[in-house]
């Protein structure tokens, strides 16, 4: 099948061609509109379907071309000055219909090692155009003034400019910069621009209404003081919607091997989740309580400790509970699960609870919250059904379901829903894990809850999957807990929280020969490189081993590049929808990198950003 032509012949008298030089051309199929010339006779191919792939086999005919030429080395693209040209004499009198070229890569040789200093090599596949755009955009962002206003400015863009000129003003600017496009199809471009340079994509459709009203959210906290969305519940109808949004980006996502994030908040009622943590947390609660005479003192850690069955008897007669020694052995004997080694253990007790309506069987009673209504259990269940939906289509087209970490309080649902998607979808059997939770690493309970679920999926023989992030809700959370009195639950420090997030990329990494996969999800370079070294220590292989790396499209670009160049499996997060609605994630954005601005990383990555682009116009080597 003739790529150029897009026929497939047979017919061996193929008419006589010439042609002086052979050059590697792109790697998806050529059309008529990649070359220059008169139907008839085409002549030059255009610049921009030169790639760096591997040749691919051509006709030559009368309705195709007769002769390739190359246009000068000095108008080829930077990025493509480095090629190497495989020549050949004149050819004449072609036997054959096709003519196969060797593999020939126009980026030269992989990189064997990583260097985030280089700015030439990691942006080497940027044009000078999305490099000017970039530092506009970082400029932007460092004005205080015009990012605290920003929503403001744009609502009055819209009413006095027009939707048409504020439309363009954003996508020359943090639309462009941040965003894929406003659909799949307009996305394209830019998805196919990271595939070329070993970089994958997370899809999120990112649009959040046309009128972004920063109401209050749970707490006092407004939307615009948290750098991740919290979906506010209308109706179970909303709820579908969201589901119908998610699946496209699932099958969109599949055609380019990549992953989907979505967000529970978006598939049931915020009210909802925090009713189910309270109860899940007050499991945890009576698990540690049973050896305490008033059922209500917290003991062991909760990997350590067991409960054994003298222990549970104990805890019902302590608790004046009306129940039979049989029925305390049989609660005993099916809590003890598939092991029966004698003990209960936490992920025992964890696993007796009812994944319906989190019942505990007898042990209902001793629960200090109230049980969930008929009509809470049918919201529960439909919140079920919507995300099994998306897991079975993320399971059809190989495609990575990224479950998003939200507040603490409403976590321990989140992650128990997670985790009966887990035990159905990553089986060990499957190339990759398709269910991926995510922990954020700024809680002081994620360690522990790491472990368990590290434990959990040795013991039930499933994979492990996660993606790791710093945290995104800190403003929130510790209003919240100033406001009622609790503990804080986020670290006390940024030191603390970079040194457990690079405790747990450790973990998991020790535990990668059991199965474990992640995503280095962080803008940190640190932190990458603490993980590359480590990868290289282990022999974990950098694109099959089951470790990505991802960042957000438009920041840490010379870290995902260069890691991309380098062979390892990264990804970024692209967020697509329509302009108006995507002004929230873009309002974020900007507020996200005007703090980052504080930092020693983004304003490397604004060094780097001008001092390529004065080379570049300089025409420096």
């Amino acid at each position: 099948r003739c790529l150029a032509c897009q026929q497939s012949k047979t017919d061996d008298s193929a008419p006589s061609t010439s042609l002086n030089f052979i050059t590697v051309i792109a790697s998806r199929r050529l059309k008529r509109r990649d070359f220059i010339g008169p139907p008839e006779r085409p002549s030059y191919i255009k610049l921009e379907t030169i790639r760096p792939s591997h040749a691919r086999t051509l006709c030559f005919t009368e309705h195709s071309f007769d002769m390739l030429r190359l246009l000068s080395l000095r108008s080829l693209a930077p990025r493509h000055r480095q090629a190497r040209f495989f020549s050949a004499p004149v050819i004449t009198n072609v036997p054959e219909h096709k003519i196969d070229l060797p593999a020939i890569s126009l980026l030269g040789p992989p990189q064997t090692t990583l260097n985030f200093d280089d700015a030439t090599n990691a942006f080497r596949s940027r044009s000078t155009y999305q490099l000017i755009r970039a530092a506009v955009v970082f400029r932007m962002c460092r004005s205080k003034t015009l990012v605290k206003y920003s929503n403001a400015l744009l609502r009055q863009s819209y009413a006095i400019l027009g939707a048409s000129v504020t439309d363009r003003v954003l996508r020359g600017t943090f639309f462009g910069h941040f965003c894929g496009g406003i659909d799949a199809i307009e996305m394209q471009p830019v998805i196919h621009e990271l595939s070329e340079n070993g970089l994958g994509a997370i899809l999120d459709y990112a649009a959040e209404g046309e009128e972004y009203d920063p109401a209050p959210m749970d707490g006092g906290i407004l939307q615009t003081d948290i750098s991740a969305r919290t979906y506010d519940y209308t109706s179970e109808f909303k709820c579908d919607t969201n589901v119908s949004i998610s699946l496209q980006s699932i099958a969109d996502a599949g055609n380019q091997d990549g992953f989907a994030a979505v967000k529970i908040t978006a598939l049931g009622d915020f009210q909802l989740l925090k009713r189910m943590s309270s109860i899940i947390m007050e499991t945890h609660r009576l698990f540690h309580a049973l050896e305490s005479p008033n059922l209500s003192q917290v003991k062991a850690e909760y990997l350590e400790k067991t409960i054994d069955f003298k222990t549970l008897r104990q805890g019902f007669k302590n608790a004046l509970a009306t129940i039979s020694e049989e029925d305390i052995v049989e609660l005993f004997n099916q809590m003890d699960g598939p092991s029966q080694d004698g003990h209960i253990d936490y992920l025992d007790w964890l696993s007796f609870v009812n994944p319906t309506d989190l019942t505990m069987g007898p042990l209902t009673q001793f629960l200090q919250v109230e049980p969930l209504s008929p009509a809470e259990i049918i919201q529960s269940n439909n919140m079920l059904a919507r995300l099994d939906i998306l897991a079975s289509a993320a399971d059809k087209h190989n495609v990575g379901l990224m479950v998003d970490a939200e507040q603490s309080y409403i976590q321990p649902c989140i992650d128990y829903l997670v985790l009966n998607l887990q035990r159905k979808y990553n089986t060990r059997d499957k190339p990759a894990p398709v269910i991926f939770n995510t922990f954020q690493c700024y809680l002081k309970d994620s360690p522990l809850r790491i472990r368990i679920d590290l434990e959990r999926s040795r013991r039930e023989g499933f994979r492990f999957a996660a993606k790791l992030v710093r945290g995104a809700y800190m403003i929130q959370e510790r209003k919240r807990a100033r406001d009622m009195a609790y503990s804080d639950p986020i670290y006390d420090t940024i030191e603390e929280t970079h040194g457990n997030y690079n405790a747990m990329v450790e973990l998991l990494l020790e535990n990668h020969q059991h199965g474990a996969a992640f995503m280095v999800a962080s803008h940190n370079e640190d932190s990458v490189k603490l993980t590359t070294q480590r990868m290289r220590d282990l022999g974990i292989a950098k694109k099959h081993g089951g470790i990505y790396f991802g960042q957000l499209r438009g920041m840490c670009d010379h870290v995902s590049y260069s890691l991309g160049h380098g062979g390892y499996h990264v990804f970024k997060y692209v967020p697509y929808g329509p302009i108006k609605e995507v002004i929230p994630y873009l309002v974020r954005r900007a507020e996200e990198n005007a703090s980052l601005f504080e930092g020693d990383g983004a304003r490397k990555e604004a060094a780097m950003l001008t001092k390529e682009i004065q080379r570049r116009l300089l025409g420096q080597a």
